[in-house]
């Protein structure tokens, strides 16, 4: 027998002071509560969307009441900036960043937006003058690390310019500029801090 979310629920048995009582529950809710109760995800349930930790936050949207059917799970896009209906990928995303481990983002244009969950940024363009990187919010990182390295060809003199979000800066600059030559390309890891609104730069 398939499961079919429209008709099928899980049986509860829910202690109370006059002692058991059944109830039934929605599939998907559980699934996603016991995620967050094993620690794998951080989780906002609710009819109004979390606003702070986005990107290791997932919101589950019950239905209204509750136990009337499966809700909805939104998850973090850091592409876009907002919470959308769960996907693989976003999944894959979320896990990873709770997993602690590594994505990789191209930057092939003259200036792109680096997301929340990259690991490593890699600038490719061909025979680049200058490439602006927009960083993500030192608060979206959760304090992970974020390195940048110029990974073009053909350069001669490529300037990378480093522009945080908002009010954060680099080692308290408003902006950071890396300078690639034919003999070294450039490459810099920054270390964000909330404590200090900004991202560092340390050996």
């Amino acid at each position: 027998m398939s499961y079919d979310p429209v008709t099928d629920f899980l049986a509860l048995s829910r202690l109370s002071t006059d002692g058991a009582e059944n109830s039934r529950m929605p599939g998907l809710d559980f699934t996603v509560a016991a995620l967050a109760r094993a620690g794998l995800i951080r989780l906002s349930t609710g009819q109004t969307q979390p606003i702070v930790n986005q990107p290791i936050t997932a919101w589950l949207k019950p239905a209204q009441p509750s136990w009337t059917a499966e809700g909805i799970v939104y998850l973090w896009n850091a592409l876009t900036s907002q919470y959308e209906p769960a996907t693989p990928e976003l999944w894959t995303a979320i896990l990873t960043i709770s997993l602690g481990g590594y994505i990789f983002q191209s930057a092939p244009s003259a200036v792109n937006a680096v997301a929340a969950l990259t690991s490593l940024v890699a600038v490719q363009r061909n025979n680049p003058g200058t490439t602006i990187l927009r960083l993500p919010t030192v608060l979206s990182r959760v304090g992970k690390a974020l390195q940048i390295v110029d990974w073009s060809t053909a350069v001669v003199s490529h300037t990378v310019t480093l522009t945080p979000a908002g009010t954060d800066t680099i080692m308290k600059l408003p902006s950071w500029a890396l300078l690639s030559t034919p003999d070294q390309l450039a490459g810099i890891t920054l270390y964000p801090s909330t404590d200090l609104n900004g991202w560092v730069i340390a050996p």
